[in-house]
């Protein structure tokens, strides 16, 4: 062997560190030779805990850390201990499954905290009290318990009771105390010890929490008790293991048997993936803990693989768009964005009359930040409406077809519309909507076809309207316009040229801050398209041409109405629906997180003190000059209830919402401020109404929209409407109401009782609105606190005499007489009730039900008892008999909630649990409706402090969201009007009840997470003037940030930072925000 050899087969050093840990062998010592702090000096060194426990304790005193053992006074027993790394035990298996532990990132990683009853135990002795973890009971013996508290570990021995060993006490029952000792058993008295009672032996205790049984049998536990032995731990934590996965298993093993047995059951494939996030414990909406990105991932790979493997299998239509809209929520975090794009493009043309499939394609392109440009996805658009404008020709005559396709098209065209808008294009997004209700409404006769099967004429209209369009004659909305039906190439009227004057932007220190004035000062006078012959300041965006709009000419089917497009236009000008609308069009369009973002555009929100109230917007769209003085009273009134206040209504839009003074029940039209021209918005649908489009319920709204915008105007508009229609009820229940509102009562009184009498003149189909006017006319006086004079209007009905001879001197009926009327007016509603119900006039049958349960109301106003009860028989029967009519069902609600309501502040006796009961009950019917929510924020509000709201939004709301019961959909809905309601809710909560910065910090943050609506400018708004009104302006920076990063498209979130930040961002960073403005192609009228 060389030399070499010999080298390399030289043995490796050896060192001690490197030898394995031998197990500590436990020598006791005496206690009078150790003192308990150096007994804990080595144990205490490596426990989170103890350190903890030193932190808290570091504002105390400070004491002597090795004290001298003081002659003559016995010192505590002493407690054996066992290093963490010399433990035979390395590894603490948790079978539990405690949720936590993901948290914590270990099993037992929660700490424990000093108590200022050194966790004593009521009922027992001194000696006695709660463990480590407050799940048993330890004996301490007779040491100090400052010291006891400062060691915890030390001289513990834990317990528990022992329920067997516990006899039941026959001869004390008639004592005043339970005793928690047996008198038949002897007490036990120790030895050994000075003080008259030895402390029993300390067991071993590892820093996980368990004991280790090293007493002998004479250190007995109290009568009662049992000690806690480590088997015992062991089988207990095995029966709870076994008891939380066998629930799992054999769901998993059902459901597993439900697809092989037929593969067809979309439901079961879906049930399956939400198994599977169970299993892996992923979070729901709500959850306070946010995933990793491992875990995300993990997760939506094991979905993906299960929903492929169910679409191979599944045939059904709806079950294939649901598997696909679940396998498309989970593959953003395995499939890169390019990939992402070509699968949802190869869907959608797959599945082109999915509307839910259409809109989470067009959501996944527009939230897309990286590259994003807003023409890019303006042509993206401009395809889809090519692509279904080419189906709809492809199609057979297939009227049902026809219609959805057409619904689709008007919903891209409103997301389309308003994308423009919020990028700064209010000109073009406008004009579309201009083309369109031009080419619809005001299209001439030999243009329309008659069927589908009739000879397409959709090119010689295109052509003949691109005349019309370059002519610049006035259009729909605009002073003077007389439309597309009554338009000739020969003398066409040419409007007036228009200047619009901005001002210069101030050259001062804060250059920003005044280039963002002059740039909201330029938006607000170019709302309208101009023509060529204005001087705009050579901006070419203000001049729409034909060809911006071409792609919004769409043609409705033969024989449809034409309600989408109005339901569509108000959502686009963010008004309220129409009370004709569809119920599901309206919910489809207005819990859109992509639609609802009225918020960027109230200016009127800059700190959390001012967030928008009702009445600040009446106020200040009323101007300084209305001469609604009802109006003006009402929202100046510094002490009307909050109750109202929530900006964003999402409820069933009826006369009750859009004539009610505020202050007295909620107003569907109270908080919107317009963005839009007002008088824009009321010369068109003062056209549409004129023209018979969408019938009494679009006049209807027209006046009431007329009212909060133009009171002086209403009358004659009202006459005007009642001249062409004088045989409608419900139109002269409105002037009433306006003549009402106005505050001319006795009008109003006689529009009512002339309505009346001409009801029994009508037909059977015009009489049936004759209900109305009954119903408003008690209304009126109930709510004005006139109950003698209700129920003197609601005893006429079926009876020429009506009650006034009846009463006595107090406007009361004696007990004979309300027993009469009481029967008479039961049976005139309900055949009313039933005889609408048999013509499937849902509506019409809940009118006659509210006012029978007016009538037991008013017979007996201190009490609600009869009114409740009458209300609930009354429900059933409606749901029973119309079970689909959702809409009718939650009218019937509102309205007694507002009774409720008009009972509790008349400060007649009622038990809130009544009304927490009803109101619970109608937010699990209705969970995202507002006028619910906000009505049991209110009560709760009034009485207690606890968490009841928050609680309902997170087991109710927001989990009606998983569940949709009611129209059974498995998958979640953005419902952005209840996440604005979360938020909301606890910035008006204060900090005695509960809320702080954290905890509204937090709200936000769900609400804004994957599972909410992130893609919400309005609420990252809302987000971004909460942080900046406490002060915190980095934080606010983040959220700007962020806000950005998720809203590509909102110009008013780029304009935060000029308008709130331009004094604290360097000027740098906003001229970097301001070229990224420019490079995604937003709209930008004065140059920086």
């Amino acid at each position: 062997m060389d030399k070499d050899d010999q080298q390399l087969s030289k043995p490796i050093p050896r060192f001690g560190s490197f030898r394995p840990q031998e197990s500590p062998t436990h020598v006791p010592e005496p206690a009078q030779t150790t003192t308990p702090d150096k007994a804990s000096s080595t144990s205490l060194d490596h426990g989170e805990v103890t350190r903890r426990h030193q932190h808290s304790r570091s504002k105390r005193p400070s004491r002597n850390l090795n004290p001298q053992r003081t002659p003559g006074i016995p010192s505590a027993p002493e407690c054996d201990f066992v290093r963490w790394d010399e433990s035979p035990v390395l590894f603490h298996i948790d079978v539990e499954g405690d949720a936590r532990n993901l948290d914590y990132r270990s099993s037992h990683g929660i700490p424990s905290y000093p108590h200022p009853w050194h966790d004593r135990a009521l009922g027992l002795k001194t000696n006695f009290g709660a463990g480590v973890h407050r799940t048993s009971v330890v004996d301490r013996g007779k040491t100090s318990l400052s010291k006891q508290v400062r060691s915890d570990h030390k001289h513990t021995k834990i317990l528990r009771i022992n329920s067997k060993a516990s006899p039941v006490l026959q001869d004390d029952n008639g004592a005043d105390f339970v005793p928690l000792q047996s008198p038949k058993e002897p007490k036990l008295k120790c030895k050994g010890h000075p003080i008259g009672r030895s402390l029993p032996r300390i067991p071993k205790i590892r820093l996980h929490g368990s004991v280790e049984d090293g007493s002998d049998s004479a250190s007995a536990p109290e009568s009662g008790f049992d000690y806690v032995s480590d088997q015992s731990t062991s089988e207990d934590d095995g029966a709870r293991a076994s008891t939380l996965r066998e629930d799992l298993q054999r769901k998993r093993i059902a459901l597993s048997n439900r697809v092989d047995e037929d593969p067809s059951d979309w439901r079961a494939w879906m049930a399956l993936v939400k198994l599977q996030d169970e299993i892996d414990g992923f979070p729901n909406a709500l959850s306070e803990r946010t995933p990793t990105n491992a875990e995300r991932q993990s997760n939506a790979g094991i979905a993906l693989s299960i929903y492929r493997k169910a679409l191979k299998s599944v045939v059904d239509p709806d079950g294939i768009e649901r598997l696909h809209l679940g396998m498309m929520s989970k593959a953003p975090m395995v499939w890169e964005p390019r990939k992402l794009s070509m699968h949802w493009q190869s869907i959608v043309k797959q599945h082109p009359l999915s509307l839910r499939l259409w809109k989470k394609y067009l959501d996944f392109h527009q939230s897309m930040s990286s590259g994003f440009t807003v023409e890019e996805n303006k042509q993206r658009y401009i395809d889809c409406l090519d692509m279904l404008q080419g189906l709809r020709s492809d199609i057979a005559s297939s009227e049902s077809q026809h219609s959805a396709v057409y619904s689709i098209q008007i919903h891209v065209l409103l997301r389309l519309t308003l994308l423009l808008r919020e990028a700064g294009y209010t000109e073009v997004a406008v004009g579309s909507w201009q083309a369109l209700m031009e080419y619809e409404f005001n299209k001439p006769s030999h243009f329309r076809r008659v069927d589908l099967t009739a000879k397409p004429t959709y090119d010689d209209s295109i052509f003949a309207f691109e005349r019309f369009w370059d002519s610049e004659a006035p259009r729909i909305g605009e002073p003077d316009a007389k439309g597309w039906l009554n338009f000739s190439n020969d003398g066409v009227e040419q409007r007036q040229a228009s200047r619009a004057e901005r001002k210069p932007i101030h050259d001062g220190t804060n250059v920003f801050k005044s280039w963002a004035d002059a740039e909201y000062q330029a938006y607000c006078c170019s709302n309208l398209p101009s023509r060529a012959i204005d001087e705009s300041l050579d901006d070419p965006y203000r001049t729409v041409l034909f060809s911006d709009v071409r792609h919004a000419l769409i043609e409705s089917p033969p024989g449809a109405d034409n309600c989408a497009i109005i339901a569509a236009f108000l959502c686009f000008c963010h008004l309220p629906p129409c009370a004709d609308n569809a119920r599901d069009q309206t919910e489809t369009l207005y819990e859109d997180q992509f639609v609802r973002n009225e918020i960027l555009y109230d200016r009127t929100v800059t700190t959390v003190s001012n967030f928008p109230s009702h009445g600040s917007a009446i106020a200040a769209s009323h101007g300084p000059d209305s001469s609604s003085s009802t109006t003006t009273n009402k929202t100046n009134d510094p002490c009307l209830p909050s109750v109202f206040a929530f900006p964003l209504g999402n409820y069933e839009v009826s006369s009750d919402t859009l004539f009610t003074p505020f202050g007295q029940w909620f107003s569907a039209l109270g908080s919107w401020s317009g963005f839009v021209l007002k008088d824009f918005i009321l010369r068109t649908l003062n056209v549409l109404a004129n023209r018979g489009v969408g019938g009494d319920g679009l006049a209807e709204y027209l006046l009431a929209f007329e009212m909060h915008v133009s009171p002086t105007t209403v009358r004659k508009s009202a006459r005007s409407l009642l001249k062409s229609r004088p045989s409608s009820l419900r139109l002269y229940d409105v002037f009433a109401l306006l003549e009402n509102r106005l505050g001319n009562t006795e009008a109003a009184n006689k529009v009512w009782d002339t309505a009346i009498q001409m009801s029994a003149k009508l037909n059977d189909a015009a009489r049936r609105d004759a209900i109305l006017l009954w119903r408003s006319r008690v209304w009126h006086h109930l709510s004005s606190g006139q109950t003698s004079k209700a129920l003197q209007q609601v005893s006429r009905y079926g009876s020429e005499s009506g009650l006034e001879e009846l009463l006595d001197a107090y406007g009361k009926p004696s007990a004979g007489t309300t027993t009469t009327v009481r029967l008479r007016l039961r049976n005139a509603f309900s055949a009313g009730r039933d005889h609408m119900l048999s013509l499937g006039l849902s509506a019409h049958a809940a009118l006659y039900s509210e006012l029978l349960v007016l009538s037991d109301y008013l017979l007996d106003t201190t009490l609600i008892q009869a009114a409740h009860a009458s209300f609930v028989d009354n429900l059933q029967l409606l749901i029973k008999v119309a079970p689909t009519d959702r809409r009718a069902e939650a009218l019937f609600r509102q309205f007694f909630a507002r009774l409720l309501y008009t009972h509790t502040i008349g400060k007649r006796p009622i038990s809130p649990s009544t009304i927490r009961a009803f109101l619970t009950e109608s937010i699990a019917a209705f969970p995202h409706n507002t006028i619910f929510l906000s009505l049991y924020a209110w009560n709760e509000s009034r009485f207690r402090i606890d968490d009841r709201v928050r609680g309902i939004m997170r087991d109710v709301v927001f989990s009606s969201d998983q569940r949709n019961k009611h129209n059974k959909d498995e998958i979640p809905s953005d419902h952005i009007t209840s996440h604005f309601f979360a938020v909301y809710t606890d910035m008006q909560r204060g900090l005695v009840q509960g809320s702080n910065q954290s905890a509204v910090r937090g709200t936000f943050e769900r609400a804004l997470s994957d599972a909410g609506a992130p893609h919400s400018a309005g609420l990252w708004k809302w987000y971004f003037l909460y942080e900046h009104s406490n002060g915190d302006t980095k934080r606010a920076r983040e959220v700007y940030y962020r806000a950005m990063r998720a809203c590509p498209w909102a110009k008013e979130i780029y304009m935060l930072g000029f308008d709130y930040l331009s004094g604290v961002m360097p000027e740098v960073e906003l001229r970097a925000v301001y070229d990224m403005m420019v490079e995604k192609e937003l709209r930008i009228r004065v140059t920086l």
